[in-house]
């Protein structure tokens, strides 16, 4: 392949990127502060691209240059962005799953593939009293809010916002289809958080404590309707004809890691959970193979609950739901 056809996939691989509406020319043009007729012999290959051009383009334009240029290393190029500690909002947070899972699922073919360790975040958002808990947990213990160091708990303060948002987040969700690999301990992190806050009273009401287990017994049951169905749909909202695929597999040996991968039409992506609130994206292919791979070993070791496998099913939801009777029986 010559530099001028090396150049030429460049220009494509940025178009790929940018929404219909846009003129190739014209942002190329404008991010490298040159002429328009500049910018079209570059894109037609009359004219090499200078080292700080290429630069200035696959940052701008996220591409990595080892994924581009098939260069073998050992390195993997993740992207994200980080929460701000100092000026965070559960507003803009729920705001940027929005719009990842708005692309995800505008995608003509799309699929998402979930390792639980815990419940998934988005099902969590149909019941947003029970969102809002895990959210404000997370800011309090994992952010060092000083604000919320010393404040206590209580829904009314946040629901709003998870009034307003969550039921789009739980939306988008519900309209991508997936196949999710759970185990057993799924549920322990938010019990032992219920737990922590009953027992050093952060929470400020006896009632909130009884609303949040109340939620979560919801959401267990409810996810178990689903599993039954194969289908994803809202709380109590099942319509067989706007349902998507929905295939609940479960392993007892395996605690996943909250790791998400994600087909999109012809591409695949996956989104690795770090530092409790943040993820990092990647679309490396010798990553995302490997991932992906892993997921289909980890599916033909694991057993089908959804649709089918009734025995193990219901197993599966009763021990769920024993764990959390026993959690109440203490408030």
């Amino acid at each position: 392949m010559t530099p001028a056809d090396i150049q030429g996939n460049f220009f494509r691989q940025i178009k790929q990127n940018l929404p219909a509406h846009l003129s190739l020319a014209d942002e190329v043009a404008e991010l490298l502060n040159i002429s328009q007729d500049s910018a079209y012999r570059r894109i037609r290959g009359e004219k090499s691209l200078a080292l700080d051009e290429i630069q200035l383009l696959a940052t701008h334009y996220k591409i990595s240059l080892d994924n581009f240029m098939n260069i073998q290393s050992e390195s993997i190029v993740f992207r994200g962005k980080m929460i701000n500690r100092d000026n965070f909002s559960f507003e803009n947070y729920m705001q940027q799953m929005i719009t990842q899972l708005s692309v995800i699922r505008e995608a003509a073919h799309n699929e998402m593939f979930y390792m639980n360790k815990d419940i998934p975040l988005f099902q969590h958002f149909m019941f947003p009293e029970l969102a809002c808990f895990k959210c404000y947990f997370w800011k309090r213990y994992n952010l060092n809010d000083p604000h919320f160091n010393k404040s206590k708990f209580l829904i009314d303060d946040f629901i709003d916002v998870f009034n307003k948002l969550g039921s789009q987040v739980a939306e988008l969700y519900l309209s991508i289809p997936s196949t999710e690999i759970w185990n057993l301990d799924c549920i322990n992190t938010t019990l032992r958080q219920i737990d922590f806050y009953r027992e050093t009273k952060i929470f400020q009401s006896k009632n909130d404590v009884l609303i949040i287990y109340e939620c979560l017994e919801k959401l267990v049951n409810h996810i178990e309707h689903q599993v039954e169905s194969g289908y994803k749909f809202p709380y109590k909202k099942y319509d067989a004809h706007n349902c998507v695929k929905y295939n609940v597999f479960i392993n007892e040996f395996l605690l996943g890691d909250n790791t998400v991968a994600v087909e999109i039409n012809d591409k695949k992506l996956v989104f690795i959970n770090h530092s409790v609130l943040n993820y990092i994206m990647t679309d490396n292919k010798v990553f995302v193979d490997y991932v992906f791979e892993t997921i289909h070993l980890l599916l033909k070791k694991s057993t089908l609950i959804s649709e089918i496998g009734e025995k193990d099913r219901q197993l599966f939801f009763q021990t769920l739901r024993e764990k959390i009777d026993e959690k109440k029986k203490l408030v």
